[in-house]
């Protein structure tokens, strides 16, 4: 039987989600973990809740959504959806792969499946790594959560072997008639530059080509954060990488990384759903980095520009940038946000790691790429 060989990846069956909820309910203290992230009456009913659940759809109607809709409502300014030219909300029917950039472990794909419950659709199935799973009730929960794990241990062949066995799922998933979200790359990108790992495309070409890739549906999400609450993190970790050669993750810091990403303020959020991907071979270059490219440029096509990347731009002398984005006002309390935030992100690194220009100078580097991208592809399109 197919299903079998995924018995180790797949997410929670409905006839197994009563039990795995309720050991999860016993597990933790599910209202005191939840009320400092939705508050202390929302994290009872929610708690509650946890111990009435049948199926996967109750877990996620009953929890999951209310608990998003909870954070978006305190962490945000609000999310707004878009559909680029030649995408329409009705397309999201039809079964898709998501691949988006990646910015936020949690997050990402929850505000996918925000946007997609509050139209009327089915929530996706989404590809998580098992080095985020550092205990038993996390893989609990995010099984709950219709996430499928991906294996990332061992050698090279395993490795490969893994991908392999991914790619077989998530085709399978999409010919049964359901959505499945991935990340466009492994790891966020803690540099601010999204791009489209051509392996990953490799990976879900490898048994198939053209006529598998057309059926996996490839409609990218671009998403947008005003603020990232890891800013800091990701400044510091740039840092230590450039001074030392590498960076050695502290024990639970993906773990705190989720949780600051979940906490922490993030102002405006926009999502722009993208029209299909097509296949595409192009002579001299490998079809999955072309394929690759499509995505990227789907992506960055879709960025929403927020004002505090305008002062970015201008603090490292990029006029041409600044002059590209003239339609987005900039107000004095824009910069005194940008302002206060850059002091702090300095405070929170030290200048024990890197001087107080050089953190400034990287934090601005990281927020101006999504602006450079845009603008890079506006020079092919001539529309930004």
């Amino acid at each position: 039987m197919l299903e079998s060989q995924f018995e180790n990846i797949r997410p929670f069956f409905d006839n197994e989600a009563a039990e795995a909820a309720t050991s999860l309910a016993k597990v933790i203290d599910c209202a005191g973990l939840l009320a400092p992230l939705v508050g202390k009456e929302n994290a009872a009913d929610l708690a509650k809740n946890m111990l009435q659940v049948d199926s996967i759809s109750d877990f996620q109607d009953d929890l999951t959504y209310p608990f998003l809709e909870a954070l978006i409502e305190s962490t945000t300014d609000g999310v707004t959806l878009g559909y680029s030219s030649g995408a329409f909300e009705k397309d999201l029917e039809s079964p898709t792969l998501h691949l988006t950039n990646h910015r936020d472990i949690v997050l990402d794909p929850s505000l996918v499946n925000v946007a997609r419950m509050g139209s009327g659709f089915p929530s996706t199935e989404i590809g998580i790594g098992d080095n985020l799973l550092s205990h038993k009730w996390l893989e609990d929960l995010v099984r709950l959560n219709r996430c499928f794990i991906v294996r990332r241990g061992g050698g090279p062949r395993e490795r490969w072997e893994s991908s392999l066995l991914v790619a077989t799922y998530i085709r399978h998933v999409v010919k049964n008639g359901s959505s499945v979200w991935l990340a466009q790359k492994e790891g966020r990108a803690k540099d601010g530059r999204d791009s489209t790992s051509p392996a990953l495309i490799r990976m879900l070409i490898s048994e198939g080509g053209k006529e598998a890739w057309e059926k996996l549906n490839v409609k990218p999400v671009s998403i947008s954060y005003e603020w990232d609450p890891c800013d800091y993190m990701k400044v510091r970790e740039l840092l230590i990488k450039e001074n030392e050669g590498e960076y050695l993750k502290e024990p639970g810091e993906d773990e705190m990384s989720m949780a600051s990403g979940m906490t922490g303020w993030k102002g405006r959020i926009h999502l722009e759903f993208c029209k299909t991907i097509p296949w595409k071979e192009v002579e001299g270059k490998r079809t999955e980095r072309a394929i690759a490219e499509l995505v990227d440029r789907a992506i960055y096509t879709g960025y929403k520009i927020f004002p505090n990347q305008v002062i970015a731009a201008d603090r490292l002398g990029l006029e041409e940038l600044v002059g590209c984005a003239s339609e987005i006002k900039v107000t004095d309390e824009d910069r005194t946000l940008f302002s206060n935030r850059i002091d702090k992100v300095v405070e929170e690194v030290g200048t024990n790691i890197a001087s107080k220009e050089k953190i400034q100078k990287t934090f601005c580097e990281i927020m101006v790429q999504p602006l450079l991208a845009k603008y890079k592809v506006s020079l092919e399109t001539k529309s930004f």
